[in-house]
């Protein structure tokens, strides 16, 4: 069993910690025994060049920190091994359907910093996504699956593998998930 965080944001959203960025998400991450997080934010695309500057490919789908940026741990910690990322992001959709107002946030996990750029391009063009890590899109959720599916169809492959390789036996009030592999 291992432990995740899934829905973590970065210094591009509003009321977050300006240390927020993937040397110290990976340093905290190693102290606090999380073996993957999200990379957060991949929707902004200041974030999402540094994502790309500073991570490097590891498994299918999940990034690690480039090794010359790993921020050393000390004692029974400096044994840790590096944390995994899986780039992920939050969109807040508000839309009206049947009559009343909705606001749905969703936590996407895709597979590469290149969907996340598939995928962000597609998004620019309904709403802005330089003023926030977390953008408030006004776009009902069933386009949004679509218009991500769309973008990232290995998306769908990716998720499967997640979803069969690992499975959830849990979550922290934090989002935290406790994921055990199958």
């Amino acid at each position: 069993m291992f432990i995740a965080d899934l829905h973590i944001h970065s210094a591009y959203s509003r009321a977050t910690s300006k240390s927020s960025e993937p040397v110290s998400l990976d340093r905290v991450a190693r102290q606090k025994g999380l073996q993957l997080i999200g990379s957060g934010d991949f929707t902004h695309p200041a974030y999402r060049s540094e994502l790309r500057e500073k991570l490097i490919p590891a498994e299918d789908g999940l990034y690690t920190l480039r090794p010359e940026l790993a921020q050393p741990l000390s004692g029974a910690l400096s044994a840790v091994p590096p944390c995994r990322f899986l780039i992920s992001g939050e969109i807040s959709c508000i839309y009206k359907k049947n009559g009343r107002v909705r606001k749905v946030h969703h936590v996407i996990l895709l597979p590469s910093i290149d969907a996340a750029d598939r995928l962000s391009s597609a998004l620019e063009r309904i709403g802005n996504l330089h003023s926030d890590g977390r953008p408030i899109l006004g776009l009902d959720s069933r386009d949004l699956l679509e218009i991500t599916l769309d973008s990232c169809p290995e998306a769908v492959e990716f998720l499967r593998g997640l979803r069969e390789g690992m499975r959830i036996v849990g979550t922290s009030a934090h989002g935290t998930a406790l994921l055990h592999e199958a």
